[in-house]
């Protein structure tokens, strides 16, 4: 428990670490490996301990050893009569808190059975994340390029890669895009990027509980994101065209996974960070935060190694005996409790049970024995009967009339029968005598199985006394099994059948279902499910007579009857086959419910969509609602994904033109019709009204589901859409307003450039100078260097090549002050710099021109090269020595 806070500590303070300091840096190959070897120190750290003299905290008082009351000297012949009122108190200021002690100890249990329970859920979630890979590896053709290969998929979904796999469906891209998609999921390929995420997948399989462990694999996959659109830009893609073709690739919020994907609602910040600029050296004191940071966690938090002494060797021993005395108190009692019994079906049952719950953890077993195990209880109140076996006598206290009775009781072990143990290999407690008691557990028993050679080990002797095998079952089930041919079983599955009550004609019906003799634990498995041989039999009658144990035992579980089959086959589902009734019946979609679809005009609705239907929680009252609001002809599928989407009735009726209205609209409060459709309005929730006439004043009466979806998804409203209208930009397509809402491009900034000069620009134009930072601030930078006709895609490719002023400021100091923006432009794509120029003018060529400049460094032609070619030939020209560099 200490472990999994302090690891899930260190994860947080990572992820914060991370967060405020390092994740806007472009650093991107370093973060990689920053924010790996973080989960490795988070998770090794804690084991860590730090000497006394260097840890920030002192020992505390459960960490320290016990101080003896006398001076202890190795030569002291009486040293056990010092250490004895050490642990008589301990025990006795120990004994207590037994109680409280019960009750931590049970929720302990309970949050470690939690926290199993989880990572069995996202170990499964993992397993078949892995298995969804491994399905289309094997469906889907493949292609092999070069070390890597494309699984062609037919399905409509996003591109993802997956250790050297890309999978994509080629149909769904144009060529150009096809080919970018391709090369960048190269880069997450050659990088091993799965690794990453992976490592990150184990993380969170570990701490799932730990909400910064999920924030940390978005980190982890935000940063490989930008790691490989920044390698694409470095490989010489043009980004303005790659940085499109991510809009056009990219999908709604997904969940992040084992693979690599497109993520539409992430593609914003990767757009910033494309165009954002670099990071230089000086920001390296934040990576060499994180040494102090850690340091003080490992120092401050990191368990504590006391001094070795001898007294604390000595003393050491001591708290062992004295934590074995507490842990056997806090064990759970059964030699003294009360009882209750009853008689029923020719069997007498005994409960026994905690006498004091609400001061220790309850606890209760029944045992059944044959009503002759309380003949000779005496009539009347208050009556004792003492019954003794080799395990000790059990004495009951209380009333028993023949029928019913209830009482107390006390068990007595007898130490001696624990010898008798001890030579068959077995131990037991004395506590635990009461369990041999009331199975019948004693000498008689240990005879036979030594008679019978049967050799059982500790658990072996533990599931017989603690699941209740008596002597007679033990045997009976021995004598039974061998004539149906059972001859290798053990004994916890003996022990197993007998609890779950499970007899020999159950064994030979379940044999039957398959011609076959089953494992006994699965029979057993079978029983517990409540598989009878009248379910089984019911599916006979109806002709299914090919239908796996298994299969019998899903069916079982699930409450699948046959005459819930039929009641589909009736309703003219003729070809429903066992699992779709089993999906149907999980999901709890009944014929009444396709009907009540049918009854609204979807006439021939298939059991897949109703299925889906019940999934989300469509009812056919929605589905009139949004009828309502005038997509009469709304399918169900489209219903289903306006439900996924939680899109309302209102948002669709507001979207939706039925008349013309110019007049303008008020703010009022408002209210949204609910998800059911009723329409009921709440005073705190928008008016339906107001929120529909917003949306008539604009002028739409064609949206599709689709276009309704991605303006909710993006929180598209009228007042945005007016916004532009009142700008001057009348009847803007859905999907174009969408992508204005995704890049966040508002009148506002439209207007900003409009000021500083630049009139007629278009929806597209603004759309591009925000996705590359464009600002008028920058443009007119320009324009103060004397560019006064500089137009905005100029201004855009400067932004894009990054060609500030700064570097134009340099050339303009040399002979080329007179450059146009397209030769500037052409040198920062080329990397000529004004130091690369002068370099050669030192050699003497003074009058190197624009393109003898942009020719020496395309072809590597270094002050170096040519100096070398001048010492030969004193006269050689730049034009030769660019020549002699391409041939030579």
């Amino acid at each position: 428990m200490n472990y999994l806070i302090h690891s899930s500590a260190l994860i947080g303070l990572s992820y914060m670490v991370y967060t405020l300091f390092l994740s806007k840096e472009t650093f991107y190959h370093l973060n990689r490996w920053v924010l790996l070897s973080l989960i490795v120190l988070s998770l090794t750290l804690p084991f860590i301990s730090i000497p006394e003299n260097l840890s920030f905290k002192s020992l505390n008082h459960s960490e320290r050893i016990l101080q003896p009351t006398k001076n202890i000297t190795t030569t002291n012949p009486s040293i056990t009569d010092n250490l004895e009122p050490i642990l008589d108190d301990t025990v006795t200021k120990d004994t207590t808190t037994t109680s409280s002690a019960s009750i931590y100890f049970d929720w302990r249990s309970i949050i470690k059975y939690i926290y199993i329970l989880g990572i069995l859920v996202f170990g499964i979630h993992f397993l078949i994340q892995l298995g969804v890979l491994l399905y289309r590896m094997i469906k889907y053709p493949t292609v092999e390029v070069d070390n890597y290969k494309i699984i062609e998929t037919n399905k409509k979904h996003a591109p993802y890669s997956f250790w050297n796999r890309i999978f994509m469906n080629p149909s769904q891209y144009a060529p150009d895009t096809y080919l970018q998609i391709l090369k960048h999921e190269q880069v997450h390929i050659k990088g091993k990027h799965s690794i990453d995420m992976l490592l990150v997948e184990l993380l969170v399989m570990l701490q799932w509980f730990n909400p910064f462990a999920w924030l940390y694999r978005k980190a982890i996959d935000n940063n490989l994101e930008y790691l490989t659109d920044n390698n694409m830009l470095n490989i010489g893609e043009d980004p303005e065209v790659y940085q499109m073709n991510l809009l056009k690739v990219s999908t709604p919020d997904m969940p992040t996974g084992l693979a690599t994907s497109y993520n539409q609602s992430f593609l914003k910040k990767r757009i910033i960070m494309m165009n954002s600029k670099k990071s230089t050296t000086k920001s390296g004191w934040k990576y060499l935060i994180i040494i102090p940071l850690l340091a003080i966690t490992v120092l401050s938090f990191n368990p504590v190694q006391p001094k070795q002494t001898l007294s604390s060797t000595i003393e050491g021993n001591v708290n062992t005996q004295v934590q074995t005395q507490v842990k056997i108190l806090n064990q759970n009692d059964f030699t003294k409790g009360v009882w209750d019994a009853e008689v029923g079906g020719g069997k007498l049952c005994i409960m026994f049970r905690n006498a004091e719950p609400l001061k220790r953890s309850f606890w209760s077993t029944t045992r059944c024995y044959d009503p002759s195990f309380f003949a000779n209880f005496p009539k009347g109140d208050k009556q004792q009967l003492a019954i003794t076996k080799d395990a000790g006598t059990l004495t009951f206290v209380g009333e028993f009339d023949n029928t019913l009775g209830d009482g107390r009781y006390t068990f007595t072990p007898n130490t001696a029968f624990i010898q008798s143990l001890k030579k068959h290999g077995l131990t037991v407690e004395e506590n635990d005598l009461v369990h041999c008691f009331l199975t019948g557990f004693d000498t008689a028993y240990l005879d036979y199985l030594k008679k019978e050679k049967l050799d059982i080990n500790q658990d072996d002797f533990e599931d017989i006394i603690h699941k209740s095998l008596p002597l007679d079952k033990l045997k009976m089930y021995r004598k039974e099994l061998e004539k149906i041919g059972y001859q290798d079983y053990t004994m916890e599955e003996i022990s197993k059948l007998n609890l779950f009550n499970v007899d020999i004609s159950y064994i030979k019906f379940i044999n039957s279902i398959t011609n076959d003799k089953q494992p006994l634990k699965t029979i057993t498995k079978a029983k517990i499910h409540n598989l009878s041989k009248e379910f089984v039999n019911a599916y006979k009658k109806k002709g299914f007579n090919s239908i796996g144990l298994k299969e019998y035992m899903n069916l079982s579980i699930h409450k699948v009857t046959p005459e819930y089959m039929d009641s589909f086959k009736k309703a003219g589902y003729t070809d429903v086959s066992i699992k779709e009734v089993k999906n149907l019946k999980i999901h709890n979609v009944t014929p009444e419910f396709i009907d009540s679809f049918k009854k609204i005009g979807y006439p021939n609705i298939s059991l897949k969509d109703a299925k889906k239907l019940k999934i989300h929680n469509v009812t056919p009252a929605l589905i009139k609602s949004y009828k309502k609001t005038g997509q009469t002809n709304i399918t169900l599928q489209e219903a289903i994904k306006l439900k996924i989407h939680d899109i309302n009735p209102s948002h669709v009726k507001a979207i939706k033109k039925n008349s013309k209205n110019k007049n303008g609209y008020q703010d009022q409060k408002s209210s949204s019709t609910n998800s059911m459709g009723s329409g009921d309005l709440n005073d705190d929730q928008q008016n339906p009204n107001e929120f529909i006439k917003r949306f008539k004043a604009l002028g739409y009466e064609n949206a599709s589901i689709d276009e309704i979806i991605a303006l909710k998804i993006h929180n598209v409203t009228p007042e945005f859409i007016k916004k532009y209208n009142d700008a001057g930009y009348k009847n803007i397509p859905l999907d174009e307003v969408v992508g204005l809402k995704i890049h966040n491009v508002t009148p506002e900034f439209i207007n900003s450039f409009k000021k500083a000069g630049y009139k007629n620009i278009s929806l597209d134009d603004a759309r591009s100078l925000k996705i590359h930072n464009v600002t008028p601030d920058f443009a007119s930078a320009y324009k103060k260097l004397g560019y006064t006709n500089i137009s905005l895609d100029d201004v855009r490719k400067l932004k894009i090549h990054n060609v500030t002023p700064e570097y134009i400021k340099k050339f303009q100091k040399t002979q080329f002050s007179n450059l146009s923006l397209n030769e500037i432009t052409s040198f920062k794509i080329h990397n000529v710099t004004s130091e690369f120029v002068k370099s050669f003018k030192d050699l003497g060529f003074t009058n190197v021109t624009a393109d003898q400049a942009r020719s020496l460094k395309i072809h590597g032609v270094t002050p170096e090269f040519v100096k070398k070619l001048k010492d030969e030939d004193p006269n050689i020209s730049l034009d030769q020595a660019i020549r002699i560099k391409i041939h030579f």
